[in-house]
């Protein structure tokens, strides 16, 4: 409310009265929280609104994405104004990702600063094991793939086999077939005769080693 007014040396006197309302403005974001509860596939983040800006916030959440200054994704956690937290999923192992919060009114989306995390490297994939090939009395063949490295280079893989279920490298016999991804054959010699075998791919990375399924 504003008046105008003048003085003199008898006294002051004022104007008639008027008013205006000042304009929103987009809200106030005072930080990106640091990413915490980071997994090969999820992490927890968040961020402070402090002001509304006058307007209601509509909409606040992350954006991310592999590159800084990204939004491939984005995520939403409620309106108005506080500290909130979200849950981020689906992400892939061992990748850098940068983060935003941001904040939404009517006058506009604002963001917070940028914060980056890394997710966790984890053992590789191994999706299939191959139907054992090319059978005699003491070789045959076999293989797998590795669908994913887990994050991590793969340092070997194979086959494994044992004459009873569910072989291990540290308990059976195996190939090596130094570092790969995708689809190997393995060439499996020095079998019985007439003995029955359990086979399984396997790679190892820094973090393990991953079986595929028993044939």
């Amino acid at each position: 409310y504003v008046r105008a007014y003048a003085t003199n040396s008898i006294g002051t006197a004022y104007g008639p009265e008027r008013y205006f309302t000042t304009l929103a403005i987009a809200p106030t974001i005072s930080a990106t929280a640091s990413a915490t509860s980071i997994t090969s596939s999820t992490a927890t983040i968040g961020g402070t609104i402090t002001t509304d800006g006058g307007a209601a916030v509509t909409s606040r959440g992350v954006v991310y994405g592999t590159s800084t200054g990204s939004a491939t994704f984005s995520v939403t956690s409620g309106t108005g104004t506080g500290t909130y937290t979200i849950g981020l999923t689906g992400l892939t192992p061992a990748t850098t990702y940068f983060a935003r919060s941001f904040a939404t009114n009517s006058v506009g989306t604002v963001y917070g600063t940028e914060t980056n995390f890394t997710t966790i490297a984890v053992e590789p994939t191994v999706s299939a094991t191959a139907v054992a090939a090319s059978i005699t009395g003491s070789s045959a063949t076999s293989g797998g793939t590795i669908s994913s490295n887990g994050g991590a280079t793969v340092t070997v893989s194979g086959v494994v086999w044992s004459t009873t279920s569910t072989p291990t490298i540290a308990l059976a016999t195996k190939t090596t077939n130094g570092a790969a991804t995708g689809t190997y054959t393995s060439s499996l010699t020095g079998l019985a005769p007439a003995t029955l075998y359990y086979v399984r791919a396997y790679a190892t990375n820094s973090i393990g080693t991953a079986y595929g399924p028993e044939r």
